[in-house]
């Protein structure tokens, strides 16, 4: 620690107890005690001695403050509490002022002990720096001490502010009291005006007027009582019929909404019937199958069957059983015409690679359908289309293709070829027999490149076929066998194909020509022509033909649907119109049921004014009634009821008085209350002063002593 450095701790140690010195005085400059002039002078004339003997100085001049502002205080209660003692307030203020210009000049002397300590601090030796240390320990003792003056002036600002609520209570409940003991007063004072004017027989006449025109209003008020009631009662039957409406016609609307909703439902279904009636008559549109017969005609079948019987095969051609066939198939040939399908027309078949399975599938299914139709008259077993049958038949004319055999030039089957497309699909076969074929001569063409052909000319190829086998006047083998002569009395399996060969003047036509045979391949089920089941696919082909009479019940079903829908929307369409009007009536009855309950409102506010009109004119009937009695009554009646008036008077003044008293007493107290609030207030500002001098004192030391 340096020395020089006591003499400004000192210095600032001073101005710090000048500023609290100052703040004091200034905070309490009404009043001040003579009597601490001879202390705070010896205190500061000791500060030359030593830095410690300063501090003393200060810490005994800030007492001294202290108390002259405590005295202070004291001196401004007395002022206030001493009515009239005007001259003694105005000795006491001079008091203050001379003590202000005291503490001045002692603030001076503080200053002149600084310049001193300076020159204590020149000469400082180590015991100044222990004085120093000491000092740092006295100002940490006196800096609690402040402390706990403030903590117990806070303790007593919250007393006296307790102390002031109570107070202002007191003066709030006494004033009530007191403005009711004037209301009294003034009632008491009018009874008495009252008694007085009806002992000095005033408003006699007007009592008897009043007391009629009383009677007239409450005559008139029961009166409006009673139809003020049947008022209400009308708007409360009205709002019960309008909510009975109301109700009804959320009914309605209910069920107009149940209504709609089944309806819209019922178009929904109606709409969904009608679009599948029309997506399975566009489907079946796009299989529909030709409407071709093939119809042999009772003559023929008869015929044919006399043929059979008579073994016709060994008559000669002019025996009338040979005959008879001949003109029963000529006249059903010429019955006989192919009709061509628009659908199949748009379905090329250019080349071999086009007679795919599927294709072949579609023929056989058609030659079947022709052929079972002409079974049925004959009363044969049919034939069944299915996947192995119709591949035999494929196998059978791709063999004929790739012998290139022609059967209009070889007048022959191709057994060979047969037995190879049997040896495929596990059938039996013998080497010099055909067991399973019936062929013909289709068409021919000179076209020998692309095809150009469609299914339509695939189909009427079947047609023609057929033609040939069942009307040729040469023989009747062929028609026997499509009739089903080898089927042992059970469907047999069946598929049909085309085989292609090129041949040169066939027929005697010149040139080059495309020849097409088609193969008709028949299989019995029966064991002794399986070899291999198992390379046999006996899976029957649906026949996804659809045929005009399906097509006709689609139309008629779609038409159906149709009408269901028309049907469905015009319901809908009066169920929307009857939800509209539902609608539309239920808002009119709520609109009624709100103006009838407005009406109802207002029926019960007349009639709850009407009662209040009817209790206050009762009220002003019995009042009139009075007046009429007191006027009536004898002189000394009324001079008793005079007296009465005068006493009750008279009593309400006391408490007046009374309470008036207490009032200014409560004022009182709650004045006093307030000026011990403020001067508590003080204190503890100048204890919160005192405490941050100290507080700055204290860290100016510790720098200095550092």
């Amino acid at each position: 620690m340096k020395k020089s450095r006591i003499a400004l701790m000192s210095t600032a140690l001073v101005a710090a107890g000048a500023t609290a010195i100052g703040t004091a005085t200034t905070a309490q400059a009404d009043t001040t005690n003579p009597t601490t002039n001879n202390t705070t002078t010896g205190q500061t004339q000791t500060a030359k001695t030593s830095q410690s003997e300063l501090d003393a100085n200060i810490k005994d001049a800030q007492t001294a403050v202290n108390d002259a502002k405590d005295k202070t205080g004291q001196a401004q209660t007395a002022a206030d509490a001493a009515k009239g003692a005007a001259v003694q307030s105005k000795s006491q203020a001079s008091t203050a002022q001379a003590t202000t210009t005291k503490v001045q000049t002692d603030l001076s002397t503080a200053k002149t002990a600084e310049a001193e300590a300076q020159q204590v601090a020149d000469s400082a030796t180590d015991d100044a720096i222990n004085q120093a240390q000491d000092a740092v320990t006295n100002q940490q003792n006196q800096n609690q001490q402040l402390t706990q003056t403030v903590d117990t002036a806070k303790t007593d600002v919250d007393k006296a502010g307790d102390s002031v609520n109570s107070a202002q209570t007191v003066v709030d409940q006494t004033n009530t009291d007191a403005t009711q003991a004037n209301q009294t007063v003034a009632n008491a004072q009018a009874q008495v005006d009252h008694a007085q004017d009806v002992v000095d027989g005033k408003d006699s006449a007007t009592a008897q007027q009043n007391l009629a025109t009383a009677q007239q209003d409450l005559s008139q008020a029961q009166t409006n009582v009673k139809q003020a009631n049947d008022a209400t009662k009308q708007a409360s039957q009205a709002v019960s019929d309008a909510q009975t409406k109301v109700t009804s016609a959320q009914t309605s609307v209910d069920q107009a909404n149940q209504a709609q909703s089944a309806a819209q439902q019922n178009i929904n279904t109606a709409t969904q019937a009608q679009a599948a009636a029309q997506k399975a008559l566009d489907d079946a549109s796009q299989h529909q199958g030709s409407t071709q017969t093939f119809t042999l005609g009772t003559e023929y079948v008869n015929a044919l069957k006399a043929y059979n019987d008579a073994e016709g095969y060994n008559l000669n051609s002019s025996d009338p059983v040979v005959q008879r066939l001949i003109k029963a198939s000529d006249a059903m040939s010429q019955m006989l015409k192919f009709q061509s399908n628009a659908v199949d027309k748009n379905i090329k078949i250019n080349g071999r690679q086009d007679l795919t399975p599927e294709v072949l599938s579609q023929l056989s299914t058609y030659a079947a359908q022709l052929i079972n139709s002409m079974r049925d008259e004959f009363g044969a077993p049919h034939v069944i289309v299915t996947n192995g049958s119709v591949k035999f038949a494929g196998d059978i004319a791709d063999e004929v293709t790739a012998d290139q055999w022609i059967l209009a030039v070889e007048n022959a089957h191709d057994v060979p070829a047969i037995n190879r497309a049997a040896a495929k699909n596990g059938l039996f076969s013998k080497e010099t027999a055909n067991m399973y074929e019936d062929a013909a001569l289709a068409k021919a063409t000179s076209n020998l490149g692309e095809w150009h052909l469609t299914l339509d000319d695939f189909k009427q190829m079947i047609f023609t076929s057929l033609q040939s086998f069942m009307a040729n006047d040469e023989e009747w083998s062929h028609a026997n066998s499509i009739l089903g002569a080898a089927a042992h009395g059970k469907d047999q399996y069946f598929g049909v194909s085309f085989s292609d060969s090129i041949g040169e003047n066939v027929l005697g036509a010149p040139g080059k020509t495309l020849n097409f045979d088609s193969h008709f391949a028949f299989v019995p089920q029966d064991s002794s022509y399986w070899v291999d089941e198992s390379k046999f696919d006996k899976t029957a082909i649906k026949n996804e033909t659809v045929s005009a009479n399906e097509i006709k019940q689609l139309e008629s079903d779609l038409a159906t649907k149709k009408t269901a829908t028309n049907t469905a929307k015009t319901a809908l369409a009066t169920a929307n119109t009857n939800t509209t009007k539902a609608q539309n009536t239920l808002t009119a009855a709520k609109t009624t049921l709100a103006t009838a309950k407005q009406q109802q409102a207002n029926a019960q506010t007349t009639l709850t004014n009407a009662q209040a009109a009817v209790k206050t004119a009762t009220a002003a009937v019995a009042a009139a009634q009075k007046a009429v009695d007191e006027t009536s009554a004898s002189d000394a009646t009324k001079q008793q009821a005079l007296s009465d008036a005068k006493a009750a008077l008279k009593a309400a003044q006391a408490v007046q008085s009374q309470k008036q008293a207490s009032l200014t007493a409560a004022k009182v107290k709650l004045a006093t209350a307030n000026q011990a609030l403020a001067q508590a207030k003080v204190k503890l500002a100048n204890a919160e002063a005192a405490l941050k001098a100290g507080q700055q004192a204290l860290a100016n030391k510790k720098v200095y002593l550092d």
